[in-house]
């Protein structure tokens, strides 16, 4: 198991950002942030962490827009004035 570093005062959805992994737990973290266990194969910032039932959440995946440029107004390269 590794651990994160969970950092209250950064919000995401309705949680919190996972910031760093480490190995083992390298220091006493500030009220701010807190230290939590993961997963070996976790990635910072890959999820963020759910205080509400304390599990890891992925970030909701956004369909891209589709934009239409067929109707646009050609241009000669000329302006009027």
């Amino acid at each position: 198991m590794k651990y994160v570093l969970v950092c209250k005062n950064e919000p995401r959805e309705q949680g919190y950002r996972c910031a760093d992994i480490f190995d083992t737990i390298p220091w006493d973290a500030a009220p701010e942030h807190m230290w939590i266990e993961c997963p070996d194969d976790f990635v910072a910032d890959s999820k963020w962490f759910d205080p509400t039932d304390n599990t890891f959440k992925d970030f909701p995946i956004f369909e891209p827009m589709a934009i239409n440029f067929d109707n646009q107004p050609i241009t000669s390269g000329t302006q009027t004035i």
